[in-house]
């Protein structure tokens, strides 16, 4: 592209729009920009003063709509802006052409741009913007943040968005033509379409050619709706519309032709200067088209290949590339011009022998071309599918190779490539190396005449480079004369040429004649042609077209070498004996200039013409005038004739007036002789029925005929004549296949005969009278009626009787098309008895055969279509619409048992209905737009509403059999077949898209819904009793007809009928419905209103009759279809448009009906506002009432509306009953039942709409306006029940308010157990079963098993221990009837698998207490009960031997709601919570905080110091004193929302604290079996020390805190409300002496587990728990509580005393326990640990000097074991009693199992270094804060100082850590592997020996084990 070289500056700067697309060809120099149509452009400058061809100037293009999201989130982009030039062709200015057109702001959303302003007569704006507005800010940003898992879905939505926003500016800046713009709003409509079902699934149907919603109104097509709206839904592209409306023509024979348009977008490999391309298509044989050609400079190629014939899609085709290269050769004749007239050939005349001597020729050297590369791919499945975009395709490129010892077919190298391609072949093949592969997209297309379709597409097809034709003669429109050659190869004789030598071949013709040649599209033509060159053993295989095709010539083939020698040439004859040369191969000698042979070429030639014909038998009577009158000349003549049924149908197609013209002329000549005339009529149908087999182009050549061209009047009589003779012979074989073409095509034959008449009369001499001629046509419609009316039965040959079902099949389905040729010669009126007479003349015939009942419908059908029943007569009109009813009725029925006894049998009585549905749909099309004016003959069709309403209902009852359910096939279906089908049989079914939301359908349900709908608006024109079309039923007919009618109706609200989300059709059913109510609403008031004031003595059908109609019309007004309210912009706007205010027509006709059936108000009703009441309403008020006719739910059900006016009706409906009900009861307990049946219903079935949309002030509000306040009876129980109503909206609201995440589940359930309370008290035991097993199944989701167990005791309990109650079934939960006794005990048995899978074996113990209890005491069955006490003993068994630590328990914390942020259940109340196993404080902080994301987390208040001689345990309470805290009573009354968060331990009942001697094992399970205490610790300062920064033991004192829940832990809640608390605190000292004792124990527990016990693990605990107890000379252990005594040793009140005596005993006690252990591990511990069992007793002795010479000279004797001594003693009992007498604490002491799970946080006490071991860790780490170790010490992340253990150590060193409560966390694990080394120190001789110790087997006892981090430096000591 050359640039202009000046240019020429605008006098301001110009805004334009692209006004086309233009793609500019790529090169490094151009500088042109790629234009979009509605891209935005500034123009600078112009390359012409006057006439610019091009503009400079920069582009401004929004970005991809695929960054819309991105957009959308994080702020607009900017512009994507380029600088360049443009074609002026396509771009408008402002200021030149369009004024109108602004500048666009660029945001980036799409329909942000003049959003304000569009135009009315565009409504596909409207539409497009609404769908924008939807998809961009709230769907786009929705899949951009789900990422991952919806990139496609994003992808395809941008898409999308990107064409409808370019559609939308397009329209609005008007820059479409009208074509275009049509095509637009299609293309735009489909697009919605595929949006809608991406997103929601909605389907709306919109009027293709304008983009408005269809409705369905006035001249609405409703029969094409439906179809519109099932093609939309279930199809993908627009071209199911096509398939959908062409059914019918299709069927016919109007075909389409298909069209490749192929798009060239790069070669890969070398491409140079000089190289180009050629594409044509090929099957696996031949070449079938044209040739196209691409050169080396062209960019985006595109070309169109036409006209290919359907049938070539059946099979496998190819897109052929051969891609060549130039080279320069010799040649000895002069290069020819192209066209150039009066050429000379280098052999002028004819090929003689005697030319052996040429002069001599002069050389020129000329371009030849060579083979590169050749590839194919298949283009079949496009051209099958037809898609709407474009398929790209990679070509492969391939070269030929040499293959020794191949086969001719290898050897053939360049020119056989191709068909071995096609083949499969890859014999002889390689890939290329110079050019690897071709990128090319296709797209099909399917029309009739391809240059309409190119000019209704002109910004489609505007750049087509090349239009190649296909080798058929298959276009009707376009004349073609060409004859196609196909060169294959030479074979040469072996002493012709040199094996490596090159050849091409020349093609000339033989006399100077105009003939041409061309091998491609675009070359034009010229007096020679040279093929490619090529090897000597290689084919040519190249195609090149011939025309003009002239008598005077043949073609020449000269053969050359590239050296420029002539070898050889021949000839190829065009025309033998005047007749063009056959189509096919053949083989031509090659001779040298001498004559001589010197090889053969192989051709093939192909003739494409629409005018010619090479056949013998045409030629033979086109020259009938020729033949002799001699007998021998007429026998031919009639053997020509007799030979015209084998000619081929392209043949006669070609010459088809002519071989007509010679039928008519014969005709005329022999007319009297029957031979000839039957002869020639025989030969005359199957012409016509070649023709009518064809695409209406080819019909429409035979039309043209007919009423232009023939004229042979005298040929009436034969054909009237003829006609008859071959109906009369019909049963004859010979004839049968003449008669079957003649009944087909019959109307033709008619045709000819009308035209004859028409011209006949105009001759002087007529031998047909004028009243004879309408007998004879009616003798021939006589002579049809007997051929339908026959009985096939009658015939016992079964080849006749086939002959007769056939030829009677093709009566029935081509008679309707006689009757519009008859229209000249009778009136309508006889037309329309002909069609009765032929119809009534069919039911015989279809009697005996049930098939033809399906062509007798098509007939029908067909009638239909005809002006007899759409413009003719309106009497006619009538009488056919009467004979219809007649005719449908005997196959509109229900399924019989043989209907449904087999699939067949199904499947043919489906088709029958549908076949008559369509006949009366088709009916209805014509009558739905003239329904006023022709209200009569609506009202006729009346009649059918009992037989389809009861089809329906049938039909549906039948699709619910398993067998019919089994046969109908799966639920979803994967294809579907046309709605109200024109043809039988049906259409090929098509796939359903898969995109499509998948929702069941049946196409007969929806076919009968239609036909519903249409009746119920004739309805209302029937102008006969009882609603009937004048036919009068009887009360039980009616109201079974009503009654089916309703369930009609009640399927399609409910959506049984057809998909919910098919929007168009189902939103006009709810309208059709309410006119179908309406109309009955006038039946009901007329005859079925009892008048006997409600006394219950009413026909139950009546009632039954009314009560059906209120639940319908409430069902329809509370529809959530309707409630456009809540739905997205398109949807809202669609449901006005197509049904208006429903819902409003619907209330007025709610209270209008409730008013007729009630007595006129009197005394105290009318002070309630009432003008009617009582009377047949009482019969619906409530269930016990009504015998369940009760209509309260479904009133109150309407409230939840947010129509005004239908609240407003409900309201007083309500009021009423409200009035009946006491009246006739006086009392309201049954309506409050049903109101909150009703409310629970609402809420339950729309949870989040309810929640959302429900204005509970406003609803109590209505509610309590119901009745003034007043002292009548009536208004005080009607206050009393509101007020428990509004108590249930306000649990229900908090229930269904909550979010749907997962973290608000502990409140849901909150919710959801007040509810159940609620509901309980109520004895609404059905309700209250219903959420007990929702409660369950939320349970059972998140894991919490055991709380679903404890869940599900709720309904348990309902059941008493009784076998002589039977119960009745449920239906959710799902339960069988059952004894009260058996359904209490299979709950329990399911409560026990519930508390299995949630270890929680306590509460299954509980459980089987209670069974064996019941099966000892009640049942008295030995066999259970024993089973039972087994359950029990092994659940004792398994938690004797299970380890606490092996059972992870989950921690609690104390959580309190302050603030009235939170809703009532939880506000100002405190709660111990369960929160997950090993959570720390912090996380179960931050996952509270992410439910209450707003709530504050405050600190509790800090604690009273201890005045300074405080030594004992006393209570006191806390006060709050700090600033940064909030009081209770402050939070309380605070706005928002505050918590209190703080970890809490378990704690243990006195009892079981003071239990001597039992294990861990035993003190959790106990613990865990009645668990409801837990309590929290800290230590608190003397108020002398209060405000030192650190301080000795003596000042710290334990606070400790225990609350007492409400319920026993586990909670279904995993909470507890806190009922108590009780806040102590503890001494120093009673603290230390209270930890010795533990520790005392728990060494006591260990080592008679050892000694009683072979497993080598206890013996390796013992050594651990020794070890750390004697080996502590740095830490000090228990050594340090001595400090204590010095410390308060000037202590003397009576208190002190006692305490540091017995701190004093703890610690001898102590002693005492550590030599007995030892003693037990000497005789326990393994040779290999022996040294170490020495060290220790080395170090016990010097550790404990003091003490040990205290026990000797006290003595001390352990479980009959003297300790000093290490022999039996005898007083064994009484000295154990003696010490453990000392280990009774005098406080509460936590259960060495309640560590399992302990806190390390600051409400964890810390222990001395000897409590660290194993064994000890989880009870007496975690043990009870009062009764903690060391000196009850707290851990804190602030202040810390060093704490020195050792006896010896200055109490002045003592460390103290503090935290506040609410910093409490839980401490992590120590290995159980480190637990020696870590805990013994590492220079003690534990830590030497741990190693050893770590690598022995502790078998079952492995344990979770806990340490405090805080302890770090002390655990290192």
């Amino acid at each position: 592209m050359e640039q202009p070289a000046i240019w020429y500056p605008l006098p301001v700067c110009s805004h334009g729009v692209a006004k086309k697309s233009h793609t500019p060809t790529p090169s490094p120099a151009s500088s042109a920009l790629p234009l979009r149509l509605g891209d935005e452009l500034f123009v600078l400058e112009q390359s012409s003063p006057t006439d610019p061809a091009w503009y400079r100037g920069y582009l401004i293009s929004q970005q991809p709509l695929s960054d819309v999201g991105i957009s959308v989130i994080f702020g607009n982009l900017d512009p994507r802006i380029a600088v360049g030039i443009f074609p002026a062709s396509c771009v408008t200015l402002a200021d030149s052409e369009n004024t109108s057109i602004a500048p666009q702001s660029h945001s980036p959303l799409p329909f942000a741009d003049n959003d304000s302003a569009l135009p009315a007569d565009l409504p596909i704006l409207a539409e497009i913007t609404a769908a924008l507005k939807e998809w961009c800010p709230q769907h786009m940003h929705e899949l951009f943040r789900s990422q991952s898992p919806n990139n496609a879905k994003l992808a395809t939505l941008s898409t999308l968005i990107a064409d409808l926003a370019q559609t939308r500016k397009s329209l609005l800046l008007n820059l479409l033509s009208e074509i275009d713009k049509s095509e637009a709003i299609k293309s735009a409509v489909w697009t919605l379409v595929r949006g809608n079902k991406l997103i929601s699934g909605d389907i709306i149907v919109r009027d293709e050619t304008s983009g408005a919603v269809r409705t369905g109104r006035d001249d609405d097509d409703l029969v094409q709706l439906f179809r519109d709206q099932q093609v939309m839904a279930l199809s993908t592209h627009s071209y199911a519309r096509q398939w959908s409306a062409h059914a019918a023509s299709e069927s016919s024979g109007a075909k389409d032709l298909l069209h490749l348009m192929m798009r060239v977008s790069g070669f890969a490999g070398t491409w140079d200067d000089g190289m180009y391309a050629r594409f044509y298509i090929c099957d696996k044989k031949r070449i079938i088209s044209e040739a196209v050609q691409v050169d080396s400079g062209s960019a985006d190629f595109k070309a169109l290949f036409v006209d290919l014939p359907p049938a070539v899609a059946k099979d496998d085709i190819f897109m052929v590339v051969e891609v060549y290269e130039t080279i320069y050769m010799t040649t000895q004749m002069q290069p020819v011009r192209p066209a150039e007239q009066g050429q000379r050939t280098l052999f002028d005349g004819p090929i003689n022998a005697e030319q052996s001597v040429a002069p001599q020729p002069q050389s020129y050297t000329i371009q030849g071309r060579r083979g590169v590369a050749v590839g194919i791919v298949d283009v079949g499945r496009v051209l099958r599918e037809k898609a709407e975009l474009e398929r790209e395709m990679v070509i492969r490129m391939f070269v030929a190779k040499q293959v020794e010892g191949a086969s001719n077919e290898v050897r053939g190298g360049w020119g056989t490539i191709r068909t071995r391609l096609a083949q499969g072949s890859a014999d002889g093949i390689q890939r290329s190396p110079k050019l690897d592969k071709v990128h090319v997209s296709f797209r099909a297309f399917a029309s009739p005449n391809w240059l309409v379709m190119t000019t209704a597409l002109p910004s489609l097809f505007s750049d087509l480079a090349a239009s190649p034709k296909t080798l058929f003669a298959t276009s009707s429109t376009v004349t073609r004369d060409e004859l196609y050659l196909t060169l294959g190869g030479v074979s040469f004789a072996s002493h012709v040429v040199r094996s490596k030598s090159l050849y091409y071949l020349t093609l000339s013709p033989q006399q100077p004649v105009p003939i041409m040649f061309r091998d491609s599209e675009q070359q034009k033509p010229s007096s020679t042609w040279t093929s490619c060159v090529v090897g000597r053993d290689e084919k040519v295989g190249e195609s090149v077209c011939i025309s003009p095709l002239s008598r005077s010539t043949d073609v020449v083939i000269t053969v050359h070498t590239v050296d420029g020698r002539v070898i050889g040439r021949t000839v190829f004859p065009l025309w033998v004996g005047g007749v063009i040369a056959k189509d096919g191969p053949r083989t031509l000698s090659v001779t040298n200039s001498q004559g001589l042979r010197i090889g053969t070429l192989d051709i093939s030639s192909c003739l494409v013409s629409t005018a010619r014909s090479a056949d013998e038998t045409l030629l033979a009577l086109n020259q009938w005038r020729r033949v002799p009158t001699s007998a021998n000349g007429q026998t031919a003549l009639l053997n020509v004739l007799r030979q015209i049924d084998y000619v081929d149908e392209s043949e006669i197609i070609k010459l088809l007036p002519e071989v007509l013209d010679s039928l008519f002329g014969i005709l005329a000549w022999k007319k009297g002789n029957i031979d000839f005339e039957d002869s020639v009529f025989a030969a005359l149908v199957h012409v016509v029925d070649v023709i009518s087999q064809k695409g209406v182009n080819v019909k429409s050549m035979l039309d043209d005929y007919i009423q232009g061209h023939f004229n042979y009047p005298i040929a009436l009589a034969p054909l009237l004549y003829g006609y008859q003779r071959l109906l009369s012979n019909h049963v004859d074989p010979d004839v049968g296949v003449y008669v079957r073409s003649l009944l087909k095509i019959g109307k033709y034959i008619l045709r000819f005969i009308s035209v004859s008449w028409d011209k006949y009369q105009s001759q002087e001499s007529i031998s047909i009278a004028l009243g004879t001629f309408p007998k004879v046509l009616r003798h021939l419609f006589q002579q049809l009626c007997r051929i339908v009316e026959q009985d096939e039965s009658d015939y016992a040959d079964l080849d006749t009787a086939a002959t007769i079902v056939a030829h009677q099949t093709l009566a029935l389905d081509h008679f309707a098309e006689y009757l519009p040729e008859l229209k000249s010669f009778f009136t309508d009126s006889e037309l329309l008895e002909f069609a009765i007479d032929f119809m009534e003349s069919s039911a015989s015939g279809c009697s005996s055969n049930p098939q033809l009942v399906m062509h007798r419908l098509i007939l029908l059908q067909s009638y239909t279509t005809l002006w007899l029943f759409s413009s003719s007569d309106v009497e006619v009109r009538k009488e056919l619409a009467s004979q219809t009813i007649v005719w449908i009725r005997p196959y509109l029925s229900v399924p019989t048992d043989a209907d449904v006894a087999t699939p067949a049998a199904w499947n043919a009585w489906k088709v029958k209905v549908r076949l008559c549905c369509s006949v009366l749909a088709h009916q209805f099309r014509i009558l739905w737009s003239l329904r006023e004016s022709c209200a009569e003959i609506c009202g006729l069709y009346v009649r059918l509403l009992p037989e389809i309403a009861a089809t329906f209902v049938a039909l549906q009852r039948e699709l619910k059999n398993p067998v019919i359910r089994a046969v109908a096939g799966p639920k979803f279906k994967h294809e579907f077949s046309v709605l109200f089908p024109e043809t039988f049989p049906f259409p090929a079914p098509r796939p359903v898209d898969t995109s499509s939301k998948k929702m069941p359908f049946d196409e007969l349900l929806i076919e009968l819904t239609l036909l519903q709908a249409v009746l119920s608006e004739f309805a209302t024109y029937d102008a006969g009793a009882g609603g009937n079309g004048g036919e009068a039923l009887t009360e039980h007919q009616a109201i079974t007809l009503m009654t089916n009618v309703l369930s009609m109706c009640d399927a399609v609200i409910r959506g049984d009928a057809l998909p919910t989300n098919w929007i168009s059709v189902y939103i006009f059913l709810h309208r059709s419905i309410l006119s179908c109510l309406e109309f009955i609403s006038l039946v009901l008031v007329e005859y079925f209103v009892p008048h006997n004031n409600g006394e219950g003595t009413e026909d139950e059908q009546v009632v039954y009759i009314w009560y059906r109609f209120f639940r319908t019309l409430m069902d329809l007004v509370g529809s959530e279809a309707l409630a456009m309210e809540f739905f997205a912009e398109q949807k809202r706007r669609a449901v006005w448009a197509v049904a208006g205010d429903v819902r409003e027509r619907g209330a007025l006709l709610l209270s209008k009906m409730w008013d007729a059936i009630g007595n006129d108000a009197s005394g105290q009703e009318t002070l309630y506002k009432l003008r009617r009441v009582g009377g047949f309403q009482t019969r619906f008020v409530t269930h016990k009432w009504c015998d369940g006719f009760a209509l309260v739910g479904q009133i109150v059900e309407l409230w939840g509306s947010q129509h005004e006016v239908l609240r407003v009706h409900a309201l007083g409906v309500l009021r009423s009953m409200i009035v009946c009900e006491w009246n006739a009861r006086k009392r309201l307990d049954d309506i409050q039942s049903d109101i909150i049946d009703a409310l629970e219903r609402m809420f339950h079935k729309n949870a989040s709409l309810m929640a959302d949309s429900f204005s509970k002030a406003t609803f109590v509000d209505m509610l309590f306006g119901l009745f003034p306040v007043s002292d009548d009876p009536l208004c005080i129980e009607v206050n009393k029940m509101l007020t428990s109503v509004s108590r249930l909206l306000d649990l229900l609201v908090d229930l269904h308010s909550l979010p749907d995440s997962n973290a608000y589940n502990d409140d849901r359930i909150l919710c959801t157990l007040n509810l159940m309370q609620f509901l309980k008290d109520l004895d609404r035991e059905d309700a209250f079963v219903r959420y007990v097993h929702q409660l369950i199944h939320m349970q059972e989701l998140n894991g919490h098993y055991a709380e679903a167990g404890l869940a599900l005791g709720l309904h348990a309990v309902m059941y008493e221990w009784r076998t002589d109650v039977q119960l009745p079934a449920l239906v959710d939960p799902k339960l069988l009837a059952q004894t009260s006794f058996d359904r209490r005990e299979s709950l329990y048995l399911q409560m026990v698998k519930y508390f299995a899978l949630g270890n929680a074996p306590e509460l299954a113990l509980s459980i089987y207490k209670e069974l064996a209890r019941v099966y000892e005491s009640i049942a008295f069955d030995l066999d259970k009960l024993a089973t039972v006490s087994a359950s029990i003993a092994k659940i004792y068994r398994e938690e004797l031997s299970t380890s606490a630590a092996a059972r992870p328990q989950p921690q609690f914390f104390r959580v309190a709601y302050h603030g009235l942020g939170f809703h009532r259940a939880l506000r100002g109340k405190q709660f111990i919570v369960q929160g997950k196993r090993w959570e720390k404080l912090a996380e179960f902080t931050d996952r509270l905080q992410n439910v209450y994301p707003e709530a504050r987390v405050v600190t509790t208040a800090k604690s009273t110091p201890i005045a300074a001689n405080k030594h004992v345990s006393s209570a006191s309470t806390l006060s709050t004193t700090s600033s940064s805290t909030i009081g209770d009573t402050e939070a309380a009354n605070a706005e928002g929302q505050f918590l209190q968060i703080t970890a809490v331990s378990p704690e243990p009942t006195d009892a079981l604290a003071g239990a001597v001697g039992i294990g861990p094992n035993e003190r959790d399970f106990f613990l865990r079996s009645d668990l409801r205490r837990f309590s929290v610790s800290r230590p608190v300062k003397s108020v002398a020390n209060a405000a030192r920064a650190s301080c000795n033991p003596a000042d710290i004192w334990v606070e400790k805190t225990v609350f007492v829940t409400k319920e026993a832990f586990p909670t279904i809640l995993r909470r507890s409300v806190i009922q108590s608390s009780e806040v102590t605190r503890v001494s120093p000292l009673t603290n230390a002496a209270d930890s010795v004792i533990r520790k005392t124990s728990e060494i006591l527990h260990v080592a008679r587990q050892a000694l009683s016990q072979t497993d080598e693990s206890h013996s390796a605990q013992l050594s651990m728990v020794v070890s750390g107890a004697v080996d502590a000379p740095v830490n000090g252990g228990v050594q340090q509580y001595r400090a204590l005594l010095a410390i308060y040793a000037s202590d003397d009140d009576a208190e002190s005393r006692e305490q540091k005596k017995r701190l004093d005993s703890a610690i001898v006690d102590y002693v005492a326990m550590l030599k007995y252990a030892l003693l037990v591990h000497a005789r326990v511990v393994s040779s290999a640990l022996r040294p170490l069992h020495d060290s220790l007793v080395v170090l016990f002795e010097r550790n404990f000097k003091a003490e040990l010479r205290h026990l000797a000279d006290e003595g001390r004797v352990i479980d009959g074991m003297d300790i000093i001594s290490g022999t039996r003693a005898g007083r064994a009992s009484e000295d154990a009693k003696s010490v453990l007498s000392v280990l009774t604490p005098q406080t509460t002491v936590m259960s060495a199992a309640s560590s399992q799970q302990w806190p390390e946080s600051s409400s964890t006490t810390m222990l001395p270094h000897s409590s660290m071991s194993k064994s000890a860790t989880p009870s007496a780490v975690a043990g009870t804060p009062a009764t903690s170790s060391l000196p009850s010490m707290q851990l804190s992340h602030t202040s810390t100082t060093s704490l020195p253990l050792d006896r010896n150590a200055s109490t002045s060193n003592i460390s103290v850590s503090v935290t506040n409560l609410s910093q409490q966390e839980t401490a992590p694990s120590i290995s159980a592997n480190k637990a020696p080394s870590a805990i013994v120190g590492q220079n003690s001789i534990a830590s030497r020996m741990g190693r050893r110790i770590s690598k022995m087997k502790l078998g079952s006892t492995k344990q979770h084990h806990r340490s405090v981090t805080t302890l770090g430096s002390f655990v290192e000591k």
